[in-house]
């Protein structure tokens, strides 16, 4: 199933980098923003650059998630080298990437596909109303939450 603008998410359950179960609920907006591997300049600096309007997401009342396929133990280096205060779902079974319609080709010298670097906002009845595909990691934090802003004024 690719999901896309319009598309009511479905219930789903991952598991948390914190190791808690994160189920979403309907009732809140919520970004969920893919990226490839947590040992990449790139995706440090997009989710840094989250990091950095965590808490105007927050004031919006907008829950962020970050989900990739690394192992949990490469989560929560990430975690720290970022500090980041927002969960990262581990999508190792690429449920979620697959759900999505997210799911890139293997990288070089790797056998294991990995979800592109790929945003979507959802309202509070878990339909998406936007989505960004292939990102720029420099850029996507801004550009979601200016999205963010002008449909919640």
């Amino acid at each position: 199933m690719n999901l896309q603008t319009g598309d009511t998410v479905p219930t789903f359950t991952a598991i948390q980098d914190s190791g808690a179960a994160y189920q979403p609920t309907s009732g809140r907006w919520r970004v969920l923003f893919f990226f490839p591997k947590t040992a990449t300049t790139h995706c440090q600096l997009q989710a840094r650059r989250y990091q950095q309007v965590y808490s105007e997401f927050q004031a919006l009342g907008v829950d962020l998630v970050g989900i990739n396929g690394d192992p949990r133990q490469d989560q929560l280096a990430f975690r720290d080298l970022c500090v980041l205060e927002y969960p990262l779902l581990d999508d190792g079974q690429q449920q979620l990437s697959t759900l999505f319609g997210v799911l890139g080709e293997p990288w070089p010298d790797e056998d294991v596909r990995r979800p592109r670097r790929c945003t979507f906002l959802l309202n509070p009845e878990n339909v998406i109303v936007r989505e960004w595909i292939d990102v720029d990691p420099a850029l996507d934090a801004q550009t979601v939450l200016a999205e963010v802003r002008n449909l919640r004024a």
